[in-house]
């Protein structure tokens, strides 16, 4: 039984960060896609 718990912590130590990974950049490409929640750069006046 002690091969099970461990296959089970590397599986959680591997898929919940990728999956913490995948959902940040699908949210990030959706925020990309949607100009209206980008928050706009401030434009320095510089001459």
């Amino acid at each position: 039984m002690e091969y099970v718990s461990e296959a089970v912590l590397l599986i959680l130590a591997v898929i919940f960060p990728l999956s913490c990974v995948l959902f940040f950049l699908k949210a990030l490409i959706r925020n990309l896609g949607d100009t209206s929640t980008v928050t706009e750069v401030p434009k320095e006046e510089k001459e």
